[in-house]
């Protein structure tokens, strides 16, 4: 077994101690490379460290990438969520990998949950105000529950009155539904006769642009009716 003090520490790596030689490594090791740092990396990692890690530039490793993200014989593959990437099982062995494990399957989302989880991954970053814009309804709740299974997370705020939080997808997000990435959302349908993504976008600009005028657009506020999830508070900071 790998020392853990041998492995290649991506965050601290020091370039003066990996000089760039982009002739140095033939593309077939150095994909069986990005695999294997991609592999020991212990949370997401950016194209630039994986470069500073294989001692190659960032250019090099943008071009191999593509051809380990299209083979398809491997039980993994590699996600990317705001310009990071890591390995993530295949979604076509969810179930025997479940099992493996002793896992049980993960309840259901809700209606509510899966509305709601849809305008945020089509709008991000998005505010509650404007989730609830186009819901019609108190989305705290909902909210709260995605984040608290780690689909949404509060990536910054609105610089508006009242600084409301604004939220995103998770890279959990991409792996619960079988994504590689937000690219791989599929379109919005038309809703009377009327593109779905420009809607949510005239929705939410109409959300803004009341967010200016309001004194505190992430109050709280009691539910309402059409949400069911629990009443637990939204994360209030980064």
């Amino acid at each position: 077994m790998t020392d853990p003090e041998e492995t290649i520490g991506l965050e601290s790596a020091d370039p003066r101690q990996l000089p760039l030689d982009d002739a140095a490594i033939p593309d077939g090791d150095l994909a069986a490379l990005l695999e294997a740092l991609l592999l020991v990396a212990p949370e997401p990692t950016s194209l630039e460290q994986l470069a500073l890690g294989c001692g190659v530039s960032p250019e090099r490793v943008a071009g191999v990438l593509p051809g380990l993200e299209a083979d398809q014989t491997r039980g993994w593959v590699i996600l990317r969520h705001q310009g990071r990437l890591q390995l993530a099982t295949a979604p076509r062995f969810a179930n025997q990998v479940r099992q493996f494990l002793g896992l049980e399957r993960e309840a259901k989302l809700t209606g509510a949950s899966l509305e709601t989880l849809a305008i945020v991954a089509y709008r991000q970053p998005v505010t509650r105000a404007e989730v609830e814009a186009i819901r019609g309804v108190d989305c705290s709740g909902v909210l709260a529950n995605l984040h608290g299974r780690g689909l949404i997370d509060a990536i910054g705020r609105l610089p508006v009155i009242g600084n409301p939080i604004q939220y995103g997808t998770t890279p959990d997000f991409l792996r619960h539904f079988g994504l590689r990435s937000l690219d791989d959302l599929p379109p919005l349908g038309s809703v009377g006769g009327m593109d779905g993504l420009e809607l949510l976008e005239q929705t939410a600009a109409a959300a803004l642009e009341e967010l200016g005028t309001s004194a505190d657009p992430d109050r709280d506020t009691s539910m309402s009716g059409g949400a069911t999830e629990a009443t637990a508070e939204p994360p209030q900071a980064l």
